[in-house]
């Protein structure tokens, strides 16, 4: 058992949004996904999403949903996905995905 403070590792970049590594585990990543206001975050493939603190939009496809601070989006199969910070809030969410 390994216990991490997933608080501590978050991190901003007024230039990128970052993806921080928390822990790889029998097949999975579990990281941070640390958006600044206006900032994307683009993927491909089966992932979960818990977002923490703040607002924003995920799009897949043709749909689009706002999250917020407790919701869960899980998106499927070879599903390309984006993630975008549209408050004037830091966008905060934990990304558990397959990991070869």
């Amino acid at each position: 058992m390994e216990v991490i403070n997933a608080i501590a590792k978050i991190r901003f970049n007024s230039a990128k949004a970052q993806r921080v590594q928390l822990n790889r585990f029998e097949g999975f990543a579990c990281d941070m996904l640390c958006l600044e206001p206006g900032q994307e975050f683009s993927a491909t493939g089966r992932c979960a999403y818990y977002f923490i603190a703040g607002t924003g939009v995920i799009k897949a496809g043709k749909t689009k949903k706002e999250v917020n601070m407790g919701n869960f989006v899980a998106c499927q199969n070879d599903e390309a996905h984006t993630i975008v910070n549209s408050s004037e809030q830091r966008l905060i969410c934990m990304v558990v995905s397959p990991h070869q």
